[in-house]
């Protein structure tokens, strides 16, 4: 590419398969954006020590963006490049916490006093072996998964024409209601789309131009995050069915599901220039 180029990507359904949660498939395209410095900014629902153990297994060292925007970590490293100037009061364990949503206690205590009238049912309400039970995730990763800073995932277990009376209920409460691939996601008023705009601009002071973005998801909580920038990628489900949103005429649908897919697109995006 003539143009620097940034790769932001969803995790799960994504990059990570849907049902086994394996990125080999993407390898190759993984070495492809290590070996030509293209920064790779992992951005899913999962949290701070669940994405800070993957990152850490792909050999990734660029920001995250967990729980679905509501909280960006830059790594200590990176501040100075990315001219980001922090207290140092907001450092832990080397990442800069960048929180932009509403704390996890504050929606519990909505959710609480929703919980009488509609039936839904959220991480804070189940044991580890049941949250294993709803995502397949190992025991360790499903304790990881619970350890939340700033949202809520929930199984919604009411008649789908009341969702929009809680949703309505929570915006009344300054919260929103996200879908995702398994679950919704009771949040403040950010998204991922957010996180990708702030990031945007870090990079663009890095290069010192405007970047060539890339983004690749599969759920309604990825849309934000694709219609920021300039090549969107669906990932496509396993029956074939697919996102599809009038802002997304332009988007590529991948040809194959999960890491594969990812690997195809990412690879033919950034060798067209």
């Amino acid at each position: 590419m003539t143009r620097p180029t940034l790769v932001f990507t969803d995790l799960d359904g994504t990059l990570l398969n849907h049902d086994d949660y394996s990125w080999e498939a993407a390898r190759p395209a993984l070495e492809a954006l290590q070996r030509q410095s293209i920064p790779l900014i992992l951005v899913s629902s999962k949290t701070d020590r669940e994405m800070l153990a993957l990152r850490q297994a792909l050999g990734n060292r660029d920001p995250l963006v967990c729980e679905n925007g509501s909280l960006i970590l830059i790594p200590e490293d990176r501040l100075e490049p990315l001219g980001v100037s922090v207290d140092e009061r907001s450092i832990s364990d080397g990442y800069y916490y960048d929180y932009r949503g509403v704390a996890r206690e504050q929606i519990l205590q909505v959710l609480t006093e929703l919980k009488s009238d509609y039936r839904f049912t959220g991480f804070a309400w189940m044991t580890t072996g049941e949250i294993v039970q709803h995502t397949g995730l190992s025991e360790e990763a499903a304790a990881m998964a619970g350890q939340r800073k700033a949202s809520e995932p929930l199984l919604w277990r009411g008649e789908p024409e009341e969702l929009e009376a809680f949703r309505a209920e929570l915006a009344r409460n300054k919260l929103r209601l996200l879908e995702g691939g398994r679950f919704y996601h009771v949040m403040g008023q950010c998204d991922k789309g957010d996180a990708v705009r702030t990031l945007q601009s870090r990079y663009e002071h890095y290069f010192q131009a405007k970047p060539f973005t890339i983004a690749l998801g599969d759920s309604p909580n990825d849309l934000d995050m694709l219609k920021q920038v300039d090549a969107p990628v669906i990932i496509p489900h396993k029956d074939g069915a697919h996102l599809q949103d009038d802002a997304l005429k332009s988007a590529t649908v991948a040809p194959n599901e999960g890491a594969e897919g990812w690997n195809s697109s990412v690879l033919s995006l950034i060798e067209q220039g």
